[in-house]
């Protein structure tokens, strides 16, 4: 059996970047490339901040290519139609039992509200969800999971309602690693902050 390395990665990254070219659903605007893009380079910043190594790193790259390929099938659950997907990948390559489990738990880790038992699921769960501490593209990521959601039906919110919701989530969601309670907290408070001014200015605009 065999363990994840550099060229399994690359392999990996081509084939998930094809299906979700070729097959996710046009109403998908918020979970496309790009987001599996930033989370492939979300895993790499907290895992070498944590010191990693390089089999754990590649494993985490494994996870972050895979953990929202599922969206091409079904937003419902879509948490374990991408683990199948990165089950039978890394079954095709012949990797380990115990390395595809790991695969398997940090994907189903990311499902809301988040449930990391492990550091691998702990740094995938933060990485997910590092937008939140964005403030330079917070707004530009949440405008397109708002559009997502009134697309697919999930939610309909005006932007202040988005904003509201926002603040409720940011008050429930915690960072895991210790990357994220040091560095993404803090930069998550002040887009927190930001959001209530977007609020406030809504309401005044409103008001006029």
């Amino acid at each position: 059996m065999k363990k994840i390395d550099d060229k399994m990665v690359v392999e990996a990254k081509i084939y998930v970047l094809n299906l979700l070219d070729k097959n996710l659903p046009e109403n998908c605007l918020y979970h496309d490339q790009r987001h599996t893009l930033d989370v492939l380079k979300n895993v790499d910043i907290i895992g070498k901040y944590v010191q990693l190594g390089e089999e754990d790193l590649n494993l985490l790259r494994i996870c972050a290519l895979f953990h929202d390929i599922g969206f091409i099938e079904s937003y419902d659950e879509h948490e374990v139609k991408s683990t199948i997907y990165a089950t039978d990948f890394l079954k095709s390559k012949n990797v380990d039992d115990s390395i595809i489990k790991q695969v398997v738990d940090a994907i189903l880790a990311t499902k809301v509200p988040q449930n990391p038992k492990d550091k691998i699921s702990e740094i995938l769960c933060d990485a997910d969800l590092m937008y939140l501490s964005s403030k330079a593209e917070y707004f530009d990521y949440a405008e397109l999971l708002r559009l997502e959601w009134l697309k697919t039906e999930r939610r309909r919110f005006n932007k202040e309602e988005f904003y509201l919701y926002s603040l409720d989530f940011f008050a429930t969601h915690q960072y895991h690693t210790s990357y994220g309670k040091r560095v993404l907290n803090p930069r998550k408070e002040e887009t927190a902050a930001m959001i209530r001014n977007k609020i406030s200015d809504l309401s005044i605009n409103v008001m006029k």
